[in-house]
């Protein structure tokens, strides 16, 4: 990661989006750089593009997708060697999901228990190439809310507001919940994103998405 965003960076995948918001934000709030997706398909996708992530949270039940998240943990570890947090209010585990890195945890979940064993489990699988050093601050102190990469950069192309959208979208949000975090229509997002995936040179959410990322990472 850049040396102004230190933060450990965490996949999040949740295919509720007022789920994946509150996820997301308990997270952020802990002082971890979350990236969120809906699907195990976007989950590798991104994996694929982005080797700065840490750790996988990510709900059991998925609509979409070939695999559920027990599956999406099991693949992650074996092919990336990240340790995964499975969440769920319903699905338990069975004998053979929980293999070695993967950790259950029923919903309702707190923001401590959460933070505190995302945080154990990074450390536990610290590399040479990844320390297990963690910027991560106590829960008394919150990280900062804005969202990253929200500045203006000229080498990107874009503006000001158009980086707030991106920076939004990289979070997870959806249109919707873009336009009410900046005060704008849902058409005016939407025109925007036009705008940004021309510039970009991508054709749709995730793509854009993994843009913002590399372009953030070699700042």
């Amino acid at each position: 990661m850049s040396q102004d965003d230190p933060r450990p960076v965490v996949l999040l995948v949740e295919d509720e989006a007022l789920v994946r918001l509150t996820l997301g934000e308990m997270l952020e709030e802990s002082g971890f750089r979350v990236l969120s997706v809906v699907s195990p398909e976007e989950a590798l996708e991104v994996l694929g593009h982005v080797p700065a992530i840490r750790a996988l949270v990510t709900d059991v039940e998925l609509s979409s997708g070939s695999m559920n998240g027990f599956g999406l943990a099991r693949k992650v570890g074996e092919e990336y060697g990240l340790p995964a947090v499975v969440l769920s209010g319903r699905a338990g585990p069975e004998p053979d999901d929980l293999t070695s890195g993967v950790h259950f945890v029923a919903k309702p979940v707190h923001q401590a228990t959460l933070a505190r064993l995302v945080r154990d489990l990074i450390e536990d699988h610290a590399t040479p190439e990844q320390p297990a050093s963690l910027n991560v601050p106590d829960l008394e102190r919150p990280a900062s809310h804005n969202p990253p990469d929200a500045e203006s950069d000229p080498r990107w192309g874009l503006t000001p507001r158009q980086h707030e959208v991106l920076a939004l979208l990289m979070q997870g949000k959806s249109n919707q919940q873009i336009a009410e975090a900046l005060g704008l229509s849902p058409n005016t997002v939407k025109v925007h994103l036009v705008t940004i995936f021309k510039i970009l040179g991508v054709s749709s959410r995730t793509e854009a998405l993994l843009a913002g990322m590399r372009r953030s990472l070699r700042k």
